[in-house]
């Protein structure tokens, strides 16, 4: 199931997180144990983490969420993804794409 798609961050490489959106950040904590992350024909483990700030105008707290791998240090910032989700196998099938 297409879960979402994303463009990566120039902290992605550096950090491991990619940032993904609040429903996707439900779906993925619906998810019993560790998710699979694949990526490229590799294979991990990505966690699901979050962080409040205040980074928007006005200073108005609100809050990013994150899948965090290590294989996502290798994707390249401003480059789009395709996230898919096999909820079943605990996995996330990530794609780099062309466009939206």
């Amino acid at each position: 199931m297409l879960l979402e798609h994303r463009t990566v961050s120039r902290k992605t490489p550096r950090d491991g997180k990619l940032e993904i959106s609040a429903g996707a950040a439900r779906r993925l904590a619906a998810i019993q144990g560790d998710v699979q992350v694949v990526l490229e024909r590799r294979r991990g483990t990505g966690a699901l983490t979050s962080m409040t700030c205040t980074c928007r105008a006005g200073g108005e707290e609100h809050v990013h969420h994150f899948l965090t791998s290590d294989l996502f240090r290798s994707l390249r910032p401003e480059r789009r993804v395709q996230l898919d989700l096999d909820a079943e196998a605990g996995m996330v099938l990530v794609t780099e794409t062309d466009g939206a």
